[in-house]
């Protein structure tokens, strides 16, 4: 009971990480267009001539938007999985047996969820995403068995899921978002001309 106790308290956990990620990225993806624009026109009103910034800037811009090969890095993820696996065959078993749209008839009304939910539990327990399978079995009431493993897990999750905020909240974008003044807005471009091309202005 302790040991079940523990683990849905890291799970909430996870779930309430997991859901401000989400909403960051969608505040990202409307934010990041949003500084372009503002930061443009900023130097622009400011004679800050970013023509010639990035002319004698190049090498170091090219540096920091090049477009990085993600397949090597994603062979290294997977062998870290790999290196790290945790077996929860059994577990996904059972949510199969629950979830798998061929146990159900094409008129139940729960095909589409279950569906979806079978989908999501086959992606996170392929990627090693156990937060996300978690999340599945607790909602459907699978009985997980042993907690220890499952509870390391977790932990494990909800470190990477912790970096990927904080790397998300530490963009310029996601800064010019949380300014509530223009004169905070403007630290926020001059701390990144500073930072992409060392502008002293």
């Amino acid at each position: 009971m302790k040991e079940r106790l523990k683990f849905l308290k890291l799970l909430n956990e996870f779930r309430s990480l997991d859901y401000e990620l989400q909403y960051v990225k969608e505040v990202l993806d409307v934010a990041h267009q949003e500084f372009e624009e503002y930061y443009r026109e900023w130097c622009a009103e400011n004679d800050v001539d970013l023509a010639e910034l990035n002319k004698a800037n190049s090498k170091k811009v090219a540096v920091t938007f090049q477009k990085v090969d993600t397949t090597e890095l994603r062979q290294k993820v997977n062998q870290k999985l790999e290196a790290e696996s945790r077996d929860f065959k059994s577990v996904y078993r059972k949510l199969a047996k629950k979830l798998h749209p061929d146990m159900l008839s094409n008129d139940d009304p729960r095909k589409l969820e279950y569906s979806n939910a079978f989908r999501k539990a086959s992606m996170a327990n392929k990627e090693g995403r156990w937060g996300e399978l978690f999340d599945i079995v607790d909602k459907y009431d699978i009985p997980l068995g042993e907690y220890e493993e499952a509870i390391d897990s977790i932990r494990h999750d909800i470190k990477r899921v912790k970096a990927v905020l904080d790397k998300e909240k530490s963009t310029f974008s996601w800064k010019l978002y949380e300014s509530e003044t223009e004169a905070q807005k403007v630290q926020v471009v001059k701390g990144f001309l500073k930072q992409l091309f060392g502008w002293k202005g």
